[in-house]
């Protein structure tokens, strides 16, 4: 039984907030910014180890990290930028998740009008924790920036420009593009996707962003391609309406400890067809 759980304490601008597993804060990448600056605003999660947290697609099962924002006037939040995540095989369920720490960046737009002076930052958090057991978090951060006539970097500003590294990028240049592999069999799908890459030593994957109308399933292989070339099999479950006509997500590559991922929406070309598409229409984060 899922046990809930709130913050324990919601102490002064910036500090940590412990739950039961996770340690979460608001981070800002300046001290002080200009009036119609954008700044990048970081929530980090920190995990006690063996538990994690989840991506924006969790997978079969998870919740994905939310954030409530109490902007100020003059202080517009984007979206979420999530870095990639690791993949986590058990028995016959598959998902995407953060262990030990992660950094979930969003930029802040600040108005060209903003008055001088401080701002307080305020949000509520929500997330899923998980070991052998998972437990919904949640707990509310805060942090302050100082509006001023420069811009200030912050403590934390190595620590986010090095996950902000980690964020997959476009997947412009790839050629990248997806096909299915033959007729389907009942509500379940072959498809074939293939990019370009340099990183002949590296293994491939596909982590999918999520959909209500079908689910790529998370197994993939990897099949023989041509030099320079990945080239992998999934499968697709339609749960409701049509095949999809594209499919979303990031392709990633990985050598040792090192990932990189690159965010495509590709359009999905007929049986034996395979007519690359450009992938300069990736999702934003």
């Amino acid at each position: 039984m899922l046990i809930i759980l709130s913050a324990l304490f919601f102490g002064a601008a910036g500090p940590p907030v412990q739950a039961a597993h996770t340690q979460a804060r608001l981070i800002l990448a300046r001290d002080t910014a200009r009036p119609g600056d954008t700044v990048l605003a970081a929530v980090h999660l920190h995990m006690d180890p063996n538990w994690h947290t989840y991506w924006k697609n969790p997978g079969t099962s998870g919740m994905a990290t939310t954030i409530d924002w109490q902007a100020p006037k003059g202080v517009t939040p984007g979206e979420i930028q999530w870095p990639a995540p690791e993949k986590l095989t058990e028995e016959e369920q598959v998902t995407y998740i953060y262990s030990n720490e992660v950094v979930l960046l969003v930029p802040l737009q600040l108005d060209s009008k903003l008055a001088a002076g401080p701002v307080e930052l305020k949000a509520k958090l929500s997330w899923l924790e998980c070991e052998l057991k998972c437990i919904p978090g949640s707990a509310p951060v805060q942090a302050m920036l100082n509006i001023g006539t420069e811009q200030k970097p912050s403590k934390d500003a190595e620590l986010i420009a090095a996950w902000q590294k980690k964020v997959p990028k476009k997947g412009v240049g790839l050629s990248a593009h997806a096909w299915w592999e033959g007729a389907a069999a009942g509500d379940l799908r072959r498809l074939l996707i293939e990019w370009n890459s340099t990183n002949a030593a590296a293994t491939a994957d596909f982590f999918p962003y999520a959909s209500e109308q079908f689910e790529v399933q998370a197994n993939t292989a990897k099949l023989p391609s041509d030099p320079g070339k990945f080239r992998l099999r999934a499968e697709v479950k339609k749960f409701e309406g049509d095949w999809p006509k594209q499919i979303s997500g990031v392709l990633i590559e990985q050598t040792g400890a090192e990932k990189s991922g690159n965010e495509v929406e590709l359009p999905i070309q007929p049986s034996g067809l395979a007519v690359a598409a450009s992938s300069s229409t990736g999702l934003a984060a």
